[in-house]
């Protein structure tokens, strides 16, 4: 008889900050798809409830890992170890999930993603976290201030990336890039919204 399993291989996940095909910088002038000018001065997200596709289309769950994704450096997370042979792709969510996100901040270690945050990243009982808080300048001058916060149980949303994992020994990496051009895609900042 023979014995079949599947090595362990640490899983890493990488996050590209972008704009466009350019690197993301803060105060940068970029634009969207409305042809509509804008910088940003913050982008943070919450990413939970992480989930890698492997080997066929499988489900393997991350259990309780939590990453504030912060504009001022691209991700660079160890998902954990898992028996795994390729990965195809991975699912998360944005934001909080209940019962975690109206649940008393303070109550996590100091460098938990979910610990008390400056700027704060928490919005208050009812709400809970800011799931995403991306602000900046907009107009054709750059001076006119936006804010997008997205906040609330009915707001957490799951996204689907399939991406191939790059192997590399007993290590695969999931690279993805966010470009926060289509963060805006579609939404008019010239005016310079303020929604919470």
């Amino acid at each position: 008889f023979a014995l079949t399993g599947t090595a362990q291989k640490k899983v890493n996940l990488t996050i590209k900050h972008m704009l466009g095909t350019t690197p993301f910088a803060f105060s940068t002038a970029s634009s969207n798809n409305l042809s509509q000018s804008f910088n940003i001065t913050r982008v943070e997200y919450y990413i939970s409830q992480i989930s890698i596709i492997h080997d066929g289309g499988k489900l393997l769950s991350v259990p309780n890992k939590y990453i504030l994704a912060n504009g001022s450096a691209n991700v660079n997370e160890e998902l954990g170890t898992f028996a795994v042979t390729n990965v195809e792709g991975i699912k998360f969510y944005i934001g909080v999930e209940t019962p975690a996100n109206n649940a008393d901040p303070s109550l996590w270690p100091s460098t938990h993603p979910l610990a008390p945050k400056s700027p704060s990243m928490h919005w208050g009982w009812s709400s809970g976290y800011r799931f995403i808080a991306l602000e900046g300048k907009s107009g054709s001058s750059l001076t006119t201030t936006f804010e997008m916060h997205g906040l609330g149980n009915p707001n957490y949303f799951q996204q689907t990336i399939m991406a191939t994992g790059v192997n590399s020994g007993s290590n695969v990496t999931i690279n993805l890039d966010a470009d926060y051009t289509q963060a805006l895609y579609g939404i008019n900042v010239a005016s310079g919204p303020i929604d919470h």
